[in-house]
């Protein structure tokens, strides 16, 4: 895996950045102050970019390519949708890595180290916390939509069979 700086002119946003659904709610001038804490990584097939139990509390944004979401060894997810946020849950938490992400194939994404917020004012750490918090809300909801609709959907063939052995 290799990480490069995020290359940007001054007074411009970079493509990469305003294409993805989190940056969209964001002001631009307040983009331009969290760019120098943004990186990019380029990961080959079977890179780790995060490790389950790890102490790290960036936030990543998938460009491009399908990361595999592992528990306890255990396969149970991939994301592909470019402008995919993952990493959320040890910064919610405080706490560590709840899983680990592996590059599937070429993945590149966009890293925001947790420490830009110090480099902001007071106003300015609420106004994005509160953009955060919001498209995090969002996020797990549809999260959560989805895993009571498996769940759903699981419980309905357990019982199925269930009556079908009874």
């Amino acid at each position: 895996m290799k990480e490069y700086p995020l290359d940007c002119r001054p007074g411009s946003v970079p493509r990469s950045v305003s294409q993805i659904p989190f940056f969209r709610e964001v002001d631009p001038a307040l983009i331009e102050k969290l760019l120098p804490s943004v990186t990019v990584l380029d990961c080959e097939a079977g890179d780790i970019i995060t490790s389950e139990g790890d102490d790290d509390q960036t936030l990543h944004f998938l460009l491009k390519g399908r990361v595999r979401v592992k528990k306890d060894g255990t396969i149970i997810g991939a994301m592909a949708e470019p402008g995919t946020l993952f990493g959320e849950v040890a910064l919610l938490k405080d706490g560590p890595r709840t899983a680990t992400l592996v590059a599937e194939d070429h993945v590149y994404c966009l890293r925001v180290k947790s420490g830009f917020l110090n480099t902001l004012s007071v106003a300015e750490q609420h106004a994005f916390s509160a953009i955060l918090y919001r498209f995090l809300a969002r996020l797990l909801a549809d999260r959560l939509d989805k895993t009571s609709i498996k769940l759903a959907r699981a419980e309905q063939m357990f019982a199925e069979e269930r009556a079908k052995h009874s």
